[in-house]
């Protein structure tokens, strides 16, 4: 995300000399998590960005500005990806990702400023976090996800849908079949114990790579958490076939009456599409987490302590500043493109 789209090798050039290479690397492992192409992200969009932000190598407001400020760019790079779109069909996509821009600037990274300021002090020192705290902020993170889904730009372009020609259409269904048989061969081209072994080691590398290493014994109980967690990849994708299915033809029956807001069901069913179809394996891997939380919080040494309270006061004070900022376009004051910061959403 933050090595995508500059402007001049010369910008690239004093960024590079502005963070560490490790940072860099980081950025280029994270381009992966915000890949939007199955239109499901309800954890890879908000735990993405809630991880760069923390992970970051360089906890300075430079540089979360710096990758903030282009996040943007994946989300356009993969609206760019679906098709050839012209130059109308391309100003209209930006006015709404503009919209979700200043929306989340203004209204999301306050609420992180309250979630990371509420965790930093709860676990100041043993015994002030209870089970109830944890689980009111997998809530608030729920809760926040929902907000995000329904503030997307592809929520409010329903009327741009409408405008596509066939070739476009049948471009778009073609790279979401190629799309998912290149996941799906990626995913089994590793047996689950590979799969876990893998995680785990990169959770390692970038804890330790800003300062908070793990335990061993953390280190056994986040491999568990993801063993005892129900893998849902076979059941999500047997769901999105018929998904793709529904949502192409109702994308070429452009003659019903109510073509946009078919459109937006089908897009509002594609986040939710395990949960509603296997809503007791979601919810026992949520209680999975949940206790993993719970325990971790109770496994932390008095040096991690000290480093949460010192990383996450700064990183509160940085996004606060940035929460503020002005940004680079015009904000757009219309509901019909997107949720507004006074909006009450």
């Amino acid at each position: 995300v933050v090595a995508a789209d500059y402007r001049s090798i010369k910008l690239r050039e004093q960024f590079k000399r502005s963070i560490s290479p490790q940072l860099i690397a980081f950025s280029d492992h994270m381009k992966g998590l915000f890949n939007i192409r199955y239109l499901r992200f309800k954890t890879v969009l908000l735990l993405g960005i809630v991880l760069l932000l923390v992970s970051a190598c360089t906890n300075t407001k430079v540089v979360l500005s710096f990758v903030y400020n282009r996040l943007d760019n994946q989300i356009r790079s993969e609206f760019n990806k679906l098709g050839k779109f012209d130059r109308s069909q391309k100003a209209e996509f930006e006015k709404r990702l503009q919209t979700f821009h200043y929306w989340h600037r203004r209204v999301e990274l306050p609420r992180y400023v309250g979630l990371i300021s509420e965790i930093r002090n709860k676990t100041a020192a043993p015994g002030k976090t209870t089970s109830s705290d944890i689980h009111r902020w997998f809530e608030k993170i729920e809760a926040g996800t929902e907000e995000l889904l329904s503030c997307y730009p592809a929520h409010f372009s329903t009327d741009l849908l409408r405008t596509l020609d066939n070739d476009q259409i049948n471009f778009i269904e073609r790279r979401f079949a190629n799309e998912q048989r290149k996941n799906i061969k990626k995913h089994n081209s590793k047996t689950r114990e590979e799969r876990m072994n893998k995680r785990l080691k990169e959770v390692v590398k970038w804890s330790g790579r800003i300062g908070f290493d793990l335990t061993q014994q953390q280190k056994d109980m986040l491999l568990k958490a993801m063993y005892d967690t129900i893998s849902m990849h076979k059941e999500y994708y047997a769901l999105t076939k018929p998904w793709n299915k529904r949502f192409f033809a109702t994308l070429r029956d452009k003659k019903a009456s109510d073509y946009e807001a078919q459109l937006k069901k089908q897009m509002a069913a594609s986040y939710k599409l395990v949960d509603l179809s296997h809503p007791q394996k979601v919810e026992m891997n949520r209680e999975i987490w949940r206790n993993f939380v719970v325990d971790f919080e109770k496994s932390l040494t008095e040096s991690q302590r000290k480093w949460i309270n010192s990383y996450f006061g700064k990183l509160a004070g940085n996004l606060s500043l940035i929460a503020k900022d002005k940004v680079s376009f015009k904000p757009h004051d219309d509901a019909a493109l997107g949720c507004l910061p006074n909006s009450g959403v």
